[in-house]
């Protein structure tokens, strides 16, 4: 596998599969959530549901799919982890472009049903968090939170493949111990008041948190492992 495109065909491939099931699972909620604002009596409007839990959780939890599904076949046919780690960013890119696309469609719909007296409810948006408004303020609220879903499952689950589970539950175990004291001895509720008060400044600092660990992900696996915890210096059985 000498050129780009093969590790971009199996990437894409399975990425699609995932997206029609999941642009099917939100076109039915955005949907029945469109009816229920339409029939369910109300004199004001009201919140009728969430539509992008499909999407957002995909973003999170896939990239721990990309280690045991799509970089074993390219590796398998000859590809580089190079081309593994571009393939990924790739299509994932196209992935939450698509996602955001019918996210914002039915979100754009609701509102002018509800502009024109059509319905009552309203569909959930991040973006309602924020105190400004704007024709882009939804769909960049969205791609912001998709870069930071997948940065977090990505970066994780090329820790978790390049130093093994053993030593990744030791992390998160330290990791959850310190979160816990942070937590204990802090101002929790000011930190919630903070970040609700600067809302588009908190998602802002956190997509640019998630950039860098991508980054660091590449740098991570552009010469990782090819089996999951075989690293230099330390080898951790494949039960791990």
């Amino acid at each position: 596998m000498n050129t780009f495109k093969g590790p971009f065909r199996i990437m894409f491939e399975d990425l699609r599969l995932q997206f029609y099931i999941l642009a099917g699972v939100t076109s039915f909620l955005s949907i029945l959530y469109i009816v229920l604002g339409i029939f369910v009596p109300s004199d004001d409007k009201f919140m009728v549901g969430v539509s992008f839990g499909p999407f957002y959780g995909f973003s999170l939890i896939y990239p721990f799919f990309f280690y045991t599904k799509g970089f074993k076949y390219i590796i398998s046919f000859g590809g580089t982890r190079k081309q593994f780690l571009l393939s990924s960013f790739l299509n994932i890119s196209l992935f939450l472009i698509m996602a955001i696309i019918i996210l914002n469609s039915f979100y754009f719909l609701t509102d002018y049903l509800v502009r024109e007296g059509i319905s009552k409810g309203t569909l959930f948006h991040m973006g309602n968090l924020a105190n400004e408004a704007g024709a882009y303020l939804y769909p960049w609220i969205d791609l912001l939170w998709g870069i930071i879903l997948f940065s977090i499952g990505f970066f994780l689950s090329s820790i978790w493949y390049y130093f093994g589970t053993l030593r990744m539950m030791i992390g998160l175990t330290v990791f959850a111990l310190l979160a816990i004291t942070f937590i204990t001895f802090s101002d929790l509720y000011g930190i919630i008041n903070s970040i609700i008060g600067y809302y588009l400044l908190f998602v802002h600092i956190l997509a640019v948190a998630g950039i860098v660990m991508i980054i660091l992900s590449y740098f991570i696996m552009r010469n990782g492992p090819l089996e999951r915890g075989k690293t230099a210096g330390f080898t951790v059985g494949s039960g791990s």
